[in-house]
């Protein structure tokens, strides 16, 4: 049947990927679906230094790797939207904006995406001076004034990778002592680096773009001149349309066992889409592989039991 597959992968990210490869060498005809491009956000994000045997290298560089292997093995990648899900019963359905799909089985690894402040002026100026992804936009603010806004790994490598390109750089963290992470320790070294701890943004103002972000630190209304604000403040998961479709937890992330199996069967999740998951790529890779090899087996199981009845 057109559009039929043993197994849909949905999100072409590094989990996604991985499971389509661990599914399509079981012997299984699989097909992933993709609405922004193979790698998924892996294609945005900077320098990598945490992926094993790959002591440094671009996120996109590693994206490509990823699809080029997929690629090597005949894997197709349906370049579409989901706009929704039928999971019940022995076949599947993803609905998508061009078409629809079905399979006996459907591993989910759409991820997730960036949070943001939620404070006055930012959807104002998305796109005028707001940012999610320094390395999309990084460029557009070369040798000017920016504020990165967050506390984690994220936040201080995307503060890094701008201090290269940008004239000053304040980085507005919850935490009020050196976390001694890889990125925050190279800071050391950088006069262009100013770290605002204790800091709470409160408001973004401007004209025709982004000028001005005000803070509070020490019970104290402050605000600094930035031509661009970076928000890194962690991300959501993209289940939106799952809910009341499949067991979610209290974040809106998939509950899976530790076989990547959701409370339907038929239906797996892996990588950063899933509970528990450390959201790593290295992780994301790892729970890739069981799901695609779990799926594989499940339709296995289904295909004999159709044949011998």
């Amino acid at each position: 049947m057109d559009n039929f597959y043993d197994i849909i992968i949905v999100g072409g990210g590094p989990a996604g990927i991985s499971a389509a490869i661990y599914a399509k060498r079981a012997g299984r005809n699989v097909a992933v679906i993709e609405k922004f491009v193979p790698g998924g956000q892996l294609s945005l994000i900077g320098e990598i230094e945490n992926y094993a045997g790959f002591a440094r290298i671009e996120g996109s560089d590693l994206a490509n790797k990823f699809y080029e292997h997929a690629k090597s093995l005949d894997i197709p990648f349906i370049m579409d939207e989901v706009v929704d899900y039928y999971l019940n019963g022995d076949i599947k359905e993803v609905k998508c904006k061009r078409n629809s799909y079905k399979a006996y089985s459907i591993i989910i690894a759409v991820g997730s995406h960036s949070k943001e402040l939620n404070i006055e002026g930012e959807k104002e100026y998305k796109g005028r001076g707001v940012s999610y992804c320094a390395l999309c936009d990084g460029n557009f603010f070369k040798n000017k004034d920016v504020a990165v806004v967050g506390s984690g790994d994220s936040a201080f490598s995307d503060a890094l990778y701008l201090s290269n390109i940008c004239n000053k750089v304040y980085v507005l963290t919850k935490a009020n002592l050196k976390l001694h992470n890889y990125a925050e320790n190279e800071f050391d070294d950088k006069e262009n680096v100013v770290i605002l701890r204790g800091a709470l943004s409160k408001k973004i103002e401007g004209e025709t773009s982004l000028k001005k972000l005000y803070f509070e630190q020490n019970n104290e209304e402050k605000n600094i001149d930035v031509d661009g604000v970076f928000v890194a403040i962690g991300r959501s998961p993209d289940t939106g349309l799952l809910k009341d479709k499949i067991d979610l937890n209290a974040g809106g992330y998939i509950n899976t066992d530790s076989l990547m199996k959701t409370n339907i069967e038929g239906v797996f999740a892996c990588g950063d889409v899933r509970s528990d998951s450390m959201k790593q790529i290295a992780t994301a890779v790892g729970d890739g592989a069981i799901a695609g090899n779990e799926a594989s087996k499940y339709v296995l199981r289904k295909l004999y039991s159709k044949n011998k009845n």
